[in-house]
């Protein structure tokens, strides 16, 4: 076994044992997936470490074992999951738009893209490898300076266009946020505008702009949601269509074949041999 396996493997075995964390996932398959549209409302690094992830809406891009990729500037994307042998096998970190707000990158950025590829080195394995040993007894900022170490890590290996801070929509994401603390997706408008202190009419028109509106905002969240315990958990379909919001779980499957082109029961089935 070379260096770069041994360190894939200890990296895969490290992400399990931390799979519980909420700083982390680990999504896994048997058979290939195919997913349209899957939405990406922060910035997410994703490791490879079986298998290939093929990625793109009109140009591909194929990831294999080793890769990795880091979405900063994109909403959704299409993705293929094929697995190697009999598995894929990826590692998730989730980061913040102020992750990437640090001075101490003292680079001219690039413009910044809607993703970054490339290959894992081993100092980005021991980077990432610390920020996880570390998750079951770490504070928030202390996470966060381990994701803002993996970022400075990645420009000061060539990826400099990562010192661009992405291209956030901030109203967006400040009904992102509401939405997420408050945990309840059935948040009222005026609790949201009373939240960010502004009106009706102005919350509307900034989100316009920004191509966006309440409910599609709370479309992405719900079925990120739902994408994210199908991929993680063992729940039932019907469990998880509960569990987000819905009384109907065959509604619940039309809204994700919608999304996503296929079923949940056709997503379950690629994690079984």
């Amino acid at each position: 076994m070379n260096s770069t396996a041994v360190e894939i493997e200890k990296l895969k075995q490290l992400s399990e044992a931390n799979s519980n964390s909420n700083y982390i996932s680990i999504y896994t398959s048997k058979k290939q997936q195919n997913l349209s549209n899957i939405p990406i409302l922060k910035p997410l690094l994703i490791i490879i470490l079986s298998g290939c992830k093929v990625i793109g809406n009109k140009t591909k891009l194929a990831c294999n074992t080793g890769d990795f990729i880091f979405f900063t500037d994109v909403q959704s994307m299409n993705m293929r999951n094929i697995p190697a042998n009999t598995n894929y096998f990826a590692l998730l970190i989730d980061f913040e738009f102020s992750d990437f707000n640090d001075t101490s990158i003292n680079i001219n950025p690039k413009k910044n893209n809607e993703y970054t590829a490339g290959k894992v080195n081993p100092a980005l394995y021991k980077c990432i490898s610390q920020m996880i040993e570390c998750l079951e007894w770490a504070s928030d900022d202390i996470i966060t300076n381990r994701r803002k170490e993996i970022i400075k890590l990645l420009v000061h290996s060539g990826y400099e266009n990562l010192a661009c801070l992405p291209n956030r929509k901030e109203t967006t994401q400040k009904v992102i946020e509401i939405f997420n603390k408050k945990d309840n997706k059935k948040i009222t408008i005026d609790e949201i505008c009373k939240e960010i202190c502004m009106s009706k009419a102005t919350l509307y028109r900034k989100l316009k702009l920004e191509g966006e509106n309440i409910q599609k905002i709370k479309e992405k969240l719900v079925m990120g949601q739902a994408l994210h315990l199908l991929q993680t958990s063992n729940f039932s379909t019907e469990h998880i269509a509960e569990m987000i919001g819905y009384s109907s779980s065959t509604r619940f499957s039309q809204r994700f074949k919608a999304n996503f082109g296929l079923t949940p029961r056709e997503l379950k089935n690629t994690k079984r041999n």
